[in-house]
């Protein structure tokens, strides 16, 4: 059977993957990163996993457009890490979707080749850079540096943005993370919401971020970047 990359597909369109869009919102499986936090840990699985058959693939695309969704999300997972994000991207241009790429910014070489092709890219900077290899497992700062400076430079329209845990991210690591990020255009901040199936147990235990604790990082960032949105507060 002549299988896709995509392991799986949200059913309904998104109204906040995609600022701005109704979206689709695409899977790949597979990351390099081992954040605790993970909403989609199901994900981090071998990047190799048998993906949906591309005639499913297309039943969807078809069923979307139908729907005048205008958009689709490519993430995971990390998109970058499967040489058929390429043949992902080029389907979904064919069926006429503006295309959004979400990516932890690991694999810069890949993101170069991507960049011309998608229409929007959202990378995640999860920490300081000296939080990386203890919280997420990966310690090449060399390529999210670059990847940051090539989105800034290259991207026709982006966003970095940023989980915050209150136990993890104060001021200090904001001024760090914006220094880190000078001069972008967009930084968003999300809240983190803990559940059961975390997986680090001692996130799951991790209270959701309060909208007063937002703010102050919000106005730290302020100070580095264009422009700064807080998402998900309660």
């Amino acid at each position: 059977m002549d299988r896709s990359p995509v392991f799986g597909i949200l059913q309904n369109p998104s109204m906040v993957d995609y600022p701005g869009k109704l979206a689709a919102v695409f899977f790949l499986s597979g990351c390099n990163f081992r954040c605790g936090f993970c909403h989609n840990a199901r994900l981090m699985q071998d990047v190799d996993a048998a993906g949906l058959p591309w005639s499913e693939v297309e039943d969807a695309c078809r069923r979307f457009r139908d729907n005048w969704v205008q958009g689709a999300v490519v993430t995971g997972g990390e998109p970058t890490l499967h040489l058929g994000v390429f043949s992902v991207v080029e389907k979904l241009r064919e069926r006429g979707f503006a295309v959004k790429l979400d990516t932890n910014g690991s694999r810069p070489d890949v993101l170069a080749r991507l960049l011309p092709w998608v229409d929007y890219v959202a990378m995640d900077v999860k920490f300081a850079p000296a939080d990386y290899a203890a919280r997420a497992g990966f310690g090449d700062l060399d390529a999210l540096t670059e990847s940051i400076r090539m989105i800034q430079e290259r991207a026709a329209a982006y966003e970095f943005r940023t989980t915050v845990i209150e136990a993890w991210h104060g001021e200090e690591q904001m001024h760090l993370i914006g220094k880190w990020v000078r001069g972008a255009k967009l930084h968003v901040l999300q809240a983190f919401v803990p559940r059961d199936d975390l997986p680090d147990p001692a996130c799951r235990a991790m209270r959701e971020t309060r909208s007063e604790a937002m703010h102050p990082l919000a106005d730290v960032l302020r100070r580095y970047v264009g422009r700064v949105e807080i998402r998900g507060e309660f």
